[in-house]
């Protein structure tokens, strides 16, 4: 592959501890599952969770191999993934909103945002949406993902509901918080390689919920006023 239009996904947040991280990680190791040549560029360059979790990868030699790279702004990871000619860019926002997560969704296909259950979560999410739309991102590209969420149907389908009448998509399936998928993250895994079947089975089905998302959503025109410069 590569060699076509790269395809952007950007994983951002308004706070931090919603597991954007490990969502930009699992997204990264799927695309990769699929054959696609993926570049998850961690922007956060102080902290660089992603980078040191992409050591503890490599020092264990798991398979899929991931490219990850530390980046101090957007421009440098597209600039980054047209040099490696990657299939997928997946940009690792900072863990907090501030005025480059407009330029991360800008430059993205499909934009998602985590966000747990308790209102104290979804509505700094649902925060972040509103103003990247006042800021010209068109709300379909946005998906909000349910992220360390309990096993209650109620509260999870009350959490899909305010999302949906605040406007913006909410992925179909909700990402459990385990120890499991914790110590997955801890040795260089994600969640679809955690070592029990039945939380591999309940990571796939969140992936594969956000694969639909982005499979749906349009490439950007590079002329876009919110498209790639």
């Amino acid at each position: 592959m590569g060699g076509g239009p790269v395809l952007v996904v950007g994983c951002a947040s308004q706070k931090g501890g919603v597991a954007k991280s490990s969502l930009a990680r699992l997204l990264a190791r799927e695309m990769a599952a699929q054959g696609q040549r993926v570049l998850l560029a961690d922007l956060d360059v102080r902290q660089a969770t992603s980078l040191e979790w992409a050591r503890r990868r490599a020092e264990a030699g798991l398979r899929p191999e991931l490219q990850v790279a530390r980046c101090e702004t957007v421009k440098n990871a597209l600039k980054q993934a047209r040099q490696a000619e990657v299939d997928c860019l997946i940009l690792d926002a900072r863990g907090f909103a501030d005025a480059q997560t407009l330029e991360v969704a800008g430059a993205a296909d499909a934009l998602l945002i985590p966000s747990g259950l308790a209102v104290d979560d979804l509505l700094p999410s649902v925060r972040l949406a509103h103003e990247l739309t006042r800021a010209g991102i068109a709300p379909a590209r946005i998906g909000v993902a349910l992220c360390r969420a309990g096993d209650t149907a109620g509260e999870i389908a009350e959490a899909a509901r305010y999302v949906a009448e605040a406007g913006y998509h909410c992925l179909p399936v909700a990402w459990p918080e385990r120890a499991g998928y914790r110590r997955a993250h801890d040795e260089g895994r994600v969640a679809t390689e955690a070592r029990h079947p039945s939380l591999r089975g309940r990571a796939e089905a969140f992936a594969a919920g956000i694969l639909d998302f982005i499979a749906r959503q349009p490439r950007l025109k590079k002329d876009d006023k919110h498209g790639r410069s």
